[in-house]
């Protein structure tokens, strides 16, 4: 019995990941990141970026959101968690909130305290972000309740991919503020630095010097360029001109805010990751630390030149070559003893002059929210304005593009939802249900509409649910989501001001991106078994000896003692 429990004893107080010789763990989120650029740009990677994963590595050719709305928010809160929307309470990037009869940003807290900067307090009422929004524990919860040594760190330029990734008890969450501009981080975090904080934004300026203007690297010929891309002068305008970058190469770079909208974004960010390894002496101990680094960069420019453009060509090789620049750095520091996950949270959709330009069917849907000039109904975007009329009409309601747009009973939309004014509805002695089921039917009759939900279909158990409708109700949660709830076909997307890509549908453009792992602890292959960024908690929390991840998300077979 004596020796039972001495042997007990012993085996209770190895040091967590002892079992393993990772001593840090590293997930990197390229934010808008397809599954298609690894295919399309491979013949001009290096050795050691993303061909380290899919040559070295476990590679899960498969992955896909299972979930509609693939946005930012949602799609960090599953990376870091392993949990749907619905389950986690990030069912998008705003939600509008009838209590206080105002959108939500997903992150924001009134309560507590921003690290700010001498001579911007006037921005902290704008900068108190932390992960209260998020009903569930990440990975890094979980093994901080598991082992209080245990260190987590998170780093993004935006503030809802570095917070919703790092969790609730991670030691500090920084992103970056172009209002500063530099990193900024909560009291929320007990172990934010603002040291830090200040001395690294004192070295900003020099990246500018470095890189003031952002010019094609040649890493890719001409003659290859030309067969990958689809980037005509006469379609340049359907790009956006955000931050006076230009639509064609070079781009000038005016300030370090703009910076952040160009690949050497990236840049910026892994240099801060580095800091953060070494100032927080990350995997120095015994028991593991987990670190998550944002690559947010690439959605920003993605938006605003499109993937089939020059600009994201070049954006796709330069992040290959930076992430071999930092794991190499990784390796060198931690020799056999790291491991990195690298995924997206979402891919991204054609600019649709540019799908239309190859032949497919593609277009704009509008159903935003009429500006604070507007007065009458013909004020409305077009697709708000058919909506509100096919509804009026099928409710018995009179409503002209003359009638004053008080009259529409839209109060709210947030992509893919909107909310009624109910006060409205009862007024007019309207049904409730009726007015939903209005509006639903409405929406259908929109061109690029595929489908449109109730809240309270939502609701419901449906055993006939068809594909798009269960990954709606993976995104649908009561309190947060709309009254009615809409998808679009492939090829059409919300409108982004008239120009640009974007994402958010259930399609698989947007649904599949990479989901890698490397390093130690990771059996190397390529993997056809279907996976989703979702299983990436529960998969490092086998490697990291901790219960991670929701129900519906599975430990990869890519590390011992999975399945």
């Amino acid at each position: 019995m004596k020796r039972l429990l001495i042997l007990s004893f012993l085996i209770f107080a190895l040091p967590l990941g002892a079992a393993n010789p990772s001593r840090l763990v590293v997930v990197i989120s390229i934010d808008q990141f397809p599954y298609e650029y690894l295919e399309r740009f491979s013949p001009w990677f290096s050795t050691g970026g993303f061909n380290r994963f899919m040559k070295e590595g476990a590679n899960f050719q498969n992955a896909r959101y299972t979930y509609a709305n693939t946005y930012t928010g949602p799609g960090h809160a599953s990376i870091g968690t392993g949990y749907l929307p619905s389950e986690s309470g990030i069912v998008a990037n705003r939600w509008y909130d009838r209590e206080k009869g105002k959108p939500v940003y997903v992150v924001e807290d009134s309560t507590v305290d921003p690290i700010v900067p001498k001579g911007k307090e006037d921005l902290a009422s704008r900068l108190k972000m932390s992960p209260r929004n998020m009903a569930v524990d990440t990975l890094g919860d979980r093994l901080q309740k598991k082992t209080f040594d245990a260190k987590v760190y998170s780093v993004a330029i935006k503030d809802r991919s570095a917070i919703l990734m790092a969790g609730h008890k991670a030691g500090a969450a920084y992103w970056f503020d172009g209002r500063l501009p530099g990193f900024t981080s909560t009291r929320f975090y007990p172990k934010s630095d603002e040291a830090l904080l200040n001395t690294f934004n004192a070295s900003l300026p020099q990246y500018l010097l470095k890189t003031p203007e952002w010019k094609q690297s040649g890493l890719i010929p001409d003659v290859d360029l030309a067969k990958i891309t689809r980037d005509p002068v006469w379609l340049r305008g359907t790009k956006s001109n955000r931050y006076e970058l230009g639509t064609s190469f070079p781009h000038k770079i005016r300030n370090v805010d703009a910076l952040t909208y160009t690949p050497f974004g990236n840049d910026i960010v892994l240099d801060f990751a580095k800091t953060i390894i070494e100032s927080a002496a990350l995997g120095s101990d015994a028991t593991p630390d987990l670190l998550y680094i944002g690559l947010s960069s690439p959605d920003y420019l993605g938006h605003f030149f499109g993937p089939q453009s020059l600009e994201v060509a070049d954006t796709v090789v330069r992040t290959d070559r930076q992430l071999e620049t930092f794991i190499t750095w990784l390796t060198a520091r931690f020799p056999e003893a790291v491991t990195v996950a690298i995924t997206a949270d979402h891919g991204v959709q054609s600019i649709p002059e540019v799908a239309v330009d190859m032949g497919q069917d593609a277009g704009r849907v509008d159903l935003d929210d009429a500006g604070p000039s507007a007065t009458r109904v013909a004020d409305l975007p077009l697709a708000r304005r058919q909506i509100e009329k096919l509804s009026a009409k099928a409710l018995g309601q009179s409503l002209e593009d003359a009638s004053p747009i008080a009259r529409g009973l839209i109060t709210f939309f947030e992509e893919p939802a909107i909310w009624f004014d109910w006060s409205k509805v009862d007024r007019l002695g309207l049904d409730h249900e009726r007015v939903k089921r209005a509006y639903r039917d409405s929406a259908k009759q929109l061109k690029g509409v595929a489908a449109a939900f109730t809240n309270t279909e939502l609701q419901k158990k449906n055993t006939k649910a068809g594909p798009i409708e269960r990954a709606v109700r993976r995104s649908f949660r009561y309190d947060r989501s709309g009254d009615v709830l809409i998808s679009l076909k492939p090829g059409w997307v919300w409108n982004y001001d008239g120009t640009g890509a974007t994402h958010g549908q259930a399609v698989k453009a947007d649904q599949h991106v990479p989901v890698m792992f490397w390093g130690a602890g990771i059996k190397a292959g390529t993997y056809s078994t279907q996976a989703a960024p979702t299983d990436i908690a529960k998969t490092l929390g086998v490697l990291l000896g901790v219960d991670a991840g929701g129900p519906e998300s599975a430990a990869l077979p890519c590390v011992s003692g999975s399945r």
